[in-house]
């Protein structure tokens, strides 16, 4: 039985309590205008999504390329000789040792997670579900996620990706904190999904802005908007706003009638005055912002609880809808369709 409907007449966290209830199998498509996205579910549980720009199999593919390094035409190779089933292609890559199962697992973990949380920002568009016999060629490292648990954490990413994008925008350009302990030596080549802060602290230069970072980095551009404000709250990255000037670099830029030295020590002061005044600011700024989170977070779980019990009737009226083809006009009508009992009214 096919389910199908508007967004704006059940919501997702709606659709995706009603398929996790009922253990369905199969493909959710969402459409809005020319965007499509998708989430396979096996037994009520994620197993992949994805949408026209990203899914799993690119989400791998770059992490493959540029931070293990392997060419394209190679992973094209052994794709082709997988043909094309996720699965298969997953397992290949542990066999032949082009990355550890451990960092396949969370790879896949968090792309799905980062994939289907991301849905949960539409607010208009269509959906689809269509039931399938079988979903196994979709399944990566035998990860499934339950619905309620990426419910839950996408309910409180909402909240968080409007904190985040109010202090740090496309064109924002951070630069690493210097420390009084020299870092040790660290060729790309050693990063791994089990550090994605390294990696993406490793490519902070003051010279790429963070669009430019979600175009270079393996992960969601959610997932690089967190990494960054947990950099900066840990006062190892910072914001750095400079004009640019064509032709000049601006750090070069001479003061006018002053000497060499003096024109060094005036940029020093100022330097270690906003050194000293951004360190400030980021313990504060750190200490209300976590404060903010678990409050943000404890607010969600209770959300979420008064959302699953509150919803009952939304829920039954979606089964109406999928058995009969229309929307119930009152609760007499999902009683009498045993969807509902006595007391639920």
């Amino acid at each position: 039985m096919a389910l199908r409907g508007s967004l704006r007449e059940f919501e997702l966290p709606d659709i995706f309590q009603l398929i996790a209830n009922d253990g369905k199998t199969g493909q959710l498509v969402i459409c809005n205008k020319e965007d499509e996205a998708f989430v396979i579910f096996s037994r009520g549980a994620i197993i992949a999504a994805g949408n026209g720009l990203l899914n799993l199999q690119t989400i791998l593919f770059k992490y493959l390329m540029d931070v293990r390094k392997y060419s394209e035409k190679e992973l094209n190779e052994l794709l082709y000789l997988c043909q094309g089933e996720m699965s298969l292609f997953s397992r290949e890559l542990v066999n032949k040792r082009y990355l550890a199962k451990e960092e396949l697992s969370l790879i896949a973990r968090t792309g799905i997670e980062d994939l289907a949380c991301s849905l949960f920002l539409w607010e208009n568009g269509h959906y689809r579900f269509d039931s399938l016999e079988s979903v196994g060629d979709y399944m990566v490292a035998s990860v499934s996620l339950p619905s309620d648990a990426v419910t839950m954490e996408a309910m409180r990413r909402v909240d968080e990706w409007k904190r985040m994008k109010a202090v740090i925008s496309p064109d924002s350009l951070f630069v690493p904190v210097k420390s009084n302990t020299p870092a040790s030596p660290m060729g790309a080549e050693t990063f791994s999904i089990m550090a994605p802060a390294e990696y993406l602290f490793s490519l902070v230069d003051g010279a790429t802005s963070v669009e430019a970072l979600c175009r270079e980095v393996f992960f969601t551009e959610y997932r690089l908007y967190e990494l960054l404000f947990d950099l900066w709250q840990k006062n190892r990255i910072m914001p750095l706003k400079m004009p640019r000037v064509p032709g000049k670099s601006p750090i070069r830029q001479k003061i006018p009638n002053s000497s060499p030295v003096a024109a060094g020590g005036i940029a020093f002061v100022i330097a270690l005055c906003a050194a000293l005044l951004m360190l400030g600011l980021g313990y504060v700024f750190n200490a209300k912002v976590l404060e903010k989170k678990a409050l943000a977070r404890q607010q969600a779980k209770s959300e979420l609880h008064a959302y699953q019990s509150d919803n009952k009737l939304r829920i039954a009226s979606l089964y109406y809808h999928a058995m009969f083809g229309r929307i119930p006009t009152d609760s007499r009508q999902l009683e009498e369709a045993g969807l509902i009992g006595p007391g639920d009214k």
